[in-house]
């Protein structure tokens, strides 16, 4: 009977345990990899609109269409990431395989407020840094109250500090040790707290109840018999480490990054590569990449702003995204980016049926049917006959002339008699040239009463 009870109470036990894991494991954030390659349709669409393209422009569809086996062709070069059981490229794999280091050139945050940067390499690597942790130093120090103290003696080394911030005490400990020790490259120590003691490297700080030897304020802790600043160097949230795998990189990413969103720099330099790519292939029949005009992050953040839901986070970018799935083709970015994908997209205006492999259809017997005929084509002589022709009465109407005098006026002065010719012998003189520009506007006046019936 004995026994028995056992048994039971293991079996609720374990029952008990499954229960609360399949709870637990529920309640873990999961990886949506689609999200990015909405975010990515997205900016891509919003973009080629902006930029004066009609959405039901044939191109338009195309783009899209010839963006995605573009980035299904990288996966086959991107590095596989593990991730629980799962094994496959992720977008951070694929975006290091098309390239984006050649539009991102510098360290770029995975989200806007991350502490990890990632400087995506053009050999297939990573370079990971991160932003400086905070190191409490706001903590005054009354004298003969509470402190934390570091002692350090050996050689010709010789620490003694006193403040109110225990890790801070150490730190500074620590940055002094190096400094007495002749280290000119300092870097800040991997430390271990708790609520009595911090150590960094081989330097002690302890917290004491009573015995303060000084009064310092907040930013300032008590060294030679003074008090004065802090000058350790903050520690990073994220190791500096150069040529790194997909791998080792997402590995080191802090919990506290992955579900931040994803940094919209990163989703425009993937449509961007992405794009320009697409649009040098064979065949390519979609709308021109603009070189001058790229796609931007701003925009990326229009449409994540619309579509808050979809925006990807660095779970996202990172996570492997499977190639057995729902979705046949993973890497296929949506017509409808803000829809549900149950299917890649399509690929519009392309045959890929080889007529010659294809089986004759019998249309029936042959009708007999000539081929059709054509007219006699006109000669040019034909065609500008009509013209020619036209009003056949006037072809050989002549104005007729008229002869004239020039006037020569006179008049008496002073007993002689002034005749007034020189206009006439001006006019005479050029007689040729007025009647040349006279029938020239004749004739503009003529073409304009002509071309305004």
């Amino acid at each position: 009977m004995k026994l028995f009870f056992k048994k039971l109470l293991v079996f609720k036990l374990c029952l008990c345990l499954a229960i609360s894991g399949e709870s637990w494991a529920q309640a873990l954030p999961v990886a949506q990899p689609d999200r990015v390659g909405r975010a990515v349709s997205g900016a891509l669409q919003g973009g080629m609109i902006s930029r004066g393209f009609a959405a039901n422009d044939p191109r338009f569809g195309n783009t899209l269409a010839r963006i995605s086996p573009q980035l299904a062709g990288v996966v086959g070069s991107a590095a596989t990431v593990t991730i629980g059981a799962v094994t496959a490229p992720g977008w951070a794999s694929v975006a290091l395989a098309i390239g984006i280091g050649a539009v991102i050139t510098y360290a770029v945050n995975l989200a806007l407020d991350s502490l990890s940067k990632w400087l995506f390499r053009t050999d297939a690597k990573l370079d990971e840094s991160g932003a400086p942790l905070t190191v409490s130093t706001s903590t005054t120090m009354t004298s003969g109250g509470a402190y934390w103290k570091a002692s350090f003696h050996s050689g010709n080394i010789s620490i003694d500090l006193s403040g109110g911030d225990g890790e801070a005490v150490a730190r500074q400990g620590y940055s002094d040790y190096q400094t007495q020790s002749g280290q000119s490259n300092q870097t800040a120590p991997n430390c271990s707290v708790s609520t009595i003691q911090v150590s960094c490297g081989v330097i002690y700080a302890y917290s004491q109840p009573t015995g303060a030897p000084a009064s310092c304020p907040a930013g300032t802790l008590f060294k030679n018999g003074a008090c004065g600043a802090y000058s350790f160097i903050a520690p990073a949230s994220v190791p500096t480490k150069t040529g790194l795998t997909p791998q080792q990189a997402t590995t080191d990413i802090p919990s506290s990054d992955l579900d931040k969103k994803l940094n919209p720099a990163i989703v425009a330099a993937l449509a961007n590569k992405a794009w320009q790519q697409a649009a040098v292939q064979p065949g390519y029949d979609g709308l021109p990449y603009p070189q001058s005009n790229p796609i931007t992050a701003s925009e990326v953040t229009g449409w994540t702003a619309q579509n808050p839901d979809l925006s990807p986070t660095v779970r996202d970018f990172t996570a492997p995204n499977p190639t057995t799935s729902a979705q046949t083709q993973p890497w296929a970015l949506p017509q409808n980016p803000s829809s549900a994908v149950t299917t890649p997209a399509t690929v519009p205006n392309q045959n890929t049926t080889n007529p010659s492999t294809q089986p004759v259809t019998n249309l029936g017997p042959d009708p007999g049917t000539g081929a059709p005929t054509l007219e006699r084509t006109p000669t040019a002589q034909e065609i500008l006959s009509p013209i020619f022709n036209l009003l056949p009465s006037l072809r050989n109407f002549s104005p007729s002339t008229q002869s004239g005098t020039c006037p020569r006026p006179s008049f008496s002065l002073l007993g002689q008699t002034h005749v007034m010719e020189a206009h006439c012998i001006l006019i005479e003189n050029n007689k040729a040239v007025m009647q040349a520009a006279m029938a020239f506007a004749w004739a503009v006046f003529a073409l304009f009463i002509i071309l305004s019936a």
